[in-house]
């Protein structure tokens, strides 16, 4: 057995070995986003793949759905985003991008 063999070998063990673990958390990870309907500026940034302070601008710009929480009148209040509105708001952006 040559070393490059050898090296071929544990990697393939470590593959068959790691993969279920990952998969699995990310599909915990997963279930557990989808059983929550509204997400925070950190999570809904997470989910976007995008910083926090693009989203903090999107929002501001009115560019991103999202809807306030807190107190009625707060100059500075809570930002909340709801999980299917963003996927709605995903897909149209998608389609606006999409050359037919």
């Amino acid at each position: 057995m040559t070393a490059n063999d050898l090296i071929s070998e544990i990697k393939d063990r470590i593959i068959q070995e790691i993969l279920p673990v990952v998969k699995e958390s990310a599909d915990l990870q997963y279930a557990d986003r989808i059983k929550r309907a509204t997400l925070s500026t950190e999570e809904a940034a997470e989910y976007l793949g995008i910083s926090k302070t693009l989203l903090h601008d999107m929002a501001k710009n009115k560019d991103i759905p999202w809807f306030p929480v807190g107190v009625s009148g707060s100059l500075k209040p809570q930002r909340r985003f709801r999980l299917a509105a963003l996927d709605r708001w995903m897909d149209e952006q998608e389609q606006k991008n999409c050359v037919r």
